[in-house]
């Protein structure tokens, strides 16, 4: 499951030359985004420390760092996540992290899950999914909404992220790999800048890698366990993040060249059925409220405008006139068909489109630094000029050693690669796409890239090893 068979494999030299195309794009784009946010010494300075902290995570993949470098590592990532928390200290984050306060605020004020959205002039129920605001809702009832308690949950996120990545690698490479994979995810400049917000996507990723691992057990032990494991797993993805819900089949498929189709089909077929009765609650408050079913959001055909229009560049922009004040689900039909009716009308435009986003929102790593300069009152711009190098130069590099790998290296894990970056271009990509919605495809790029770190280390300390223990002529 997690190797390829032959080195010519043509679906990873495929997927290896888009991730070479995407960082070339963020090569080129890099003078661009200088002259946006600027430069700065310190951010040079901060990008080599932070690489030098990464290369000695790659190495241990294959020699373990001592208790003592541990202990190091662990301060600088804990210094780095305070860093990011010390910028959005007592400022306010408009986009989504001020949505989700808000609507965890209204839920514990007993207004439920909904808000007024300003671009349409009406209150929304159903655009926002559940999960992550409850839970923000429930952890702020007891810690509040300040950044340090923003921080400690996301923290518990990552963290969270992090141990189901190191079970995953466990399975597919080995443990070293794993818990090298699992420090580079903590201290990645995407995890970081996000995490003193209120973003739904670290949740996403956390529920994501549980699921491939919850497929990666398949084929072991009894078949309601991991029916029960999948199911669940998938459920809470779609409550969070409803365009990652086609990745519970996407990585049965990854698994299914090691646990057989008749496993897949006899675990994933109840873990359906568990998957509704986890959404369920939602179904049932979008029928009394709307009296339609609403499986997911009712913002999808909002979604496929922002996305697909003369104008989209996949970030979002304010919607059109004709649809304020519609009811909300009205809002979706109508914004759907808009959408459909020009993909109709510019079929080659529509498929350029689709590629310009998947290529940017991959390439480039700019998001992160932008909320937080969003910020009110904003950060000084000398800040964000020395987030830039970071974030830009570790997507960039993150890409194109992976897609060496890819090309090179012949026993790494692939399969649930292969299955997210399918999962974006096939189905997410269609919708408003930017770089937040490529942080599902992370965990599995890392994974892969410090897999084949790892044989490439392996096979240069090789030769040096067994001379030294060639006896002496």
């Amino acid at each position: 499951m997690t190797t390829r068979s032959a080195r010519s494999c043509w679906l990873t030299n495929a997927l290896a030359a888009l991730l070479l195309l995407a960082a070339a794009y963020g090569v080129f784009s890099t003078p661009a985004l200088v002259e946006r946010w600027g430069t700065s010494p310190v951010g040079i300075v901060l990008t080599l420390v932070w690489a030098g902290l990464a290369c000695r995570i790659l190495a241990g993949a294959v020699r373990p760092p001592s208790r003592a470098e541990w202990a190091g590592l662990a301060v600088a990532a804990a210094a780095l996540r305070i860093g990011s928390a010390l910028l959005a200290a007592n400022r306010v984050s408009p986009g989504d992290s001020a949505i989700y306060v808000e609507l965890a605020q209204n839920g514990l004020a007993g207004r439920g899950l909904a808000i007024d959205d300003p671009w349409l002039g009406i209150a929304v129920r159903a655009f926002y999914p559940p999960l992550y605001p409850l839970l923000l809702a429930g952890w702020s009832w007891l810690a509040g909404f300040s950044t340090p308690s923003l921080l400690i949950l996301s923290t518990a996120i990552d963290l969270l992220t992090a141990a189901a990545i190191v079970r995953l690698g466990e399975r597919v490479a080995d443990r070293r790999i794993g818990v090298a994979t699992a420090a580079l995810y903590l201290i990645w400049p995407a995890t970081l800048f996000s995490a003193p917000l209120a973003q739904k996507e670290g949740l996403g990723v956390a529920l994501a890698v549980l699921l491939a691992l919850a497929w990666c057990m398949a084929g072991e032990g009894r078949w309601w366990r991991r029916s029960l494991a999948i199911g669940v797993a998938a459920g809470l993805l779609a409550l969070t993040q409803p365009g990652w819900a086609p990745l519970a089949l996407a990585f049965g498929l990854a698994a299914w060249p090691r646990i057989g189709w008749r496993r897949m089909l006899a675990v994933g077929a109840p873990a359906a059925g568990v998957a509704a009765a986890v959404m369920l609650p939602w179904w049932l408050r979008n029928g009394a409220l709307f009296g339609a079913f609403v499986p997911l959001t009712s913002v999808s055909g909002l979604s496929l405008w922002i996305g697909n229009n003369p104008d989209a560049t996949g970030r979002w922009m304010a919607y059109p006139a004709i649809l304020h004040g519609l009811p909300e689900l009205e809002v979706g039909r109508v914004a759907g068909g808009m959408a459909r009716r020009w993909i109709i009308a510019h079929p080659a435009e529509f498929v350029r489109l689709t590629l310009a986003k998947a290529i940017r929102a991959l390439g480039l790593a700019q998001s992160g630094v932008s909320r937080l300069s969003a910020m009110r009152p904003p950060i000084a711009p000398v800040y964000a000029a020395a987030l830039l190098p970071l974030a830009q130069a570790a997507q960039t590099a993150m890409l194109a050693m992976t897609a060496a790998v890819l090309r090179f290296e012949r026993r790494v894990p692939v399969a649930f690669l292969i299955a997210a970056l399918a999962h974006m271009l096939l189905v997410d990509v269609w919708f408003e796409f930017d770089e937040r919605h490529r942080d599902v495809v992370t965990p599995f790029l890392l994974l892969t890239l410090v897999a084949g770190a790892a044989a490439w280390l392996r096979r240069r300390t090789a030769p040096a090893v067994a001379a030294s223990a060639r006896p002496a002529a």
